[in-house]
């Protein structure tokens, strides 16, 4: 599989907090980076990745826009549309109404054996916790 593949199987993984698709586009020793999150490590790693993003989040979209890559990385220009759940908690705040985000950002993929070894993702917060006190 290209990088173009699993980076396609990876946004709608994402969406759908698919476990085991991203248990087989990512490496065993998987390490994932997300803003304010600690880093995600391995097969449980992904596991929580998906749990927390369930945690916050009804339902979400996601656009690629662009792709950018090389022979062993890919970086990921993506739009999102997130719903983010009543109840749920972000920055310590317990969110009493949903609320709609559109997200941008960009992931770096490192590929290793035709496997995602290493993700990196990158996007701006303070909206997110703008919303989260308007909504709490």
């Amino acid at each position: 599989m290209d990088k173009k593949q699993l980076i396609k199987i990876y946004f709608k993984a994402r969406a759908e907090s698919d476990f085991n698709a991203l248990v087989e586009i990512f490496s065993d020793d998987v390490q994932i980076h997300n803003v304010h999150f600690p880093v995600y490590s391995g097969i449980e790693g992904i596991k929580n990745f998906c749990i927390d993003f369930q945690k916050r989040i009804s339902h979400s979209t996601f656009e690629i826009i662009k792709i950018l890559e090389n022979d062993s990385l890919a970086m990921v220009e993506w739009g999102a549309v997130l719903t983010y759940k009543k109840g749920a908690l972000v920055a310590g705040m317990e969110i009493k109404t949903p609320f709609n985000l559109k997200l941008r950002g960009i992931n770096r993929f490192d590929f290793t054996d035709n496997k995602i070894s290493c993700l990196r993702v990158y996007h701006e917060t303070s909206t997110v916790i703008d919303l989260v006190k308007n909504n709490s």
